[in-house]
């Protein structure tokens, strides 16, 4: 329980938000709530509602979509535009992320924020052309791969998470998402997105993105880049994989071993990327 919550700021402005979190002792922002309620912190005494905003809009035009940061989760997945956008990959993660009930409540900027290891949305924006806008309280714009890189540090600052900005992908690629849980709806134990352009029929651009295996949802840009121009297959695929394997850092837990995080995420990426392959160049 919020025992000690004492305060409710409501700004109207983003950079007004920011400055009360940021020099309020003990504030947190409120968006969905989901995650503020179910941690209950004892500590926390104010917190910056978010609802005033305007940052709960889906905006999109032909080279991109803007997703503001208090869409919820079931907005993602439902909007028109967002949720074919990669062949639905945003919506997919997204289905993995909670349960229909709490992804009305819960929002991508909040979800964002305190994602776990194996996080499927970020998991999946690892692999999409998509930036970030921040607010600190003045406005930045960072790659996403940045923004999950330095997330902790952000967080200890408490900027405030405005909009993504996720290009559309070209005519001829294809994305995809693998999952293993302990049960089909369940969240991910380890999570593999894959995204493959193909040019003359060979792949102009591979990118894959894992998450649960390491402390955070990362990329595999030495895989990726073994893999750029070549013909895809399983042999290929594991040859590429073999650099990355000791630089993860699993962490064993009662859902699955070190051993069995690396297993599967070997698994779970071979399946996506000759399935984004596949996909890809039958346009």
């Amino acid at each position: 329980m919020l025992r000690k919550l004492q305060q409710v700021f409501h700004p109207t402005t983003v950079e007004e938000a920011v400055t009360m979190a940021q020099t309020t002792p003990n504030a947190c922002y409120l968006g969905g709530g989901a995650w503020v309620v179910a941690q209950g912190n004892p500590h926390l005494e104010a917190a910056v509602d978010l609802q005033g905003l305007g940052l709960g809009k889906i905006e999109s035009d032909i080279e991109s979509v803007r997703v503001g940061a208090m869409v919820t989760l079931q907005q993602l997945m439902d909007d028109a535009a967002t949720g074919p956008l990669a062949d639905g990959l945003l919506a997919t993660a997204a289905g993995y992320t909670q349960s229909r009930t709490l992804r009305e409540q819960g929002t991508v900027g909040g979800t964002l924020m305190v994602a776990g290891p194996a996080d499927p949305l970020t998991t999946a924006l690892l692999v999409l052309d998509a930036d970030v806008r921040y607010a600190d309280p003045g406005s930045h714009t960072a790659p996403f791969t940045s923004f999950v890189a330095y997330r902790d540090r952000l967080i200890r600052t408490r900027v405030l998470l405005i909009e993504l900005l996720v290009k559309r992908p070209t005519a001829r690629s294809a994305a995809t998402f693998e999952v293993v849980g302990r049960s089909p709806k369940d969240k991910p134990i380890i999570c593999v997105a894959a995204y493959v352009a193909v040019n003359e029929g060979l792949p102009a651009e591979v990118r894959i993105a894992v998450g649960g295996v390491d402390t955070h949802p990362l990329r595999l840009l030495k895989t990726e880049h073994l893999l750029k121009g070549q013909l895809l297959t399983v042999s290929r695929i594991e040859t590429a994989l073999a650099p990355v394997l000791a630089e993860l850092h699993p962490v064993a837990d009662f859902l699955a071993t070190a051993e069995y995080r690396l297993e599967m995420m070997q698994v779970l990426t071979r399946r996506a990327v000759l399935a984004a392959w596949e996909r890809a160049r039958r346009g």
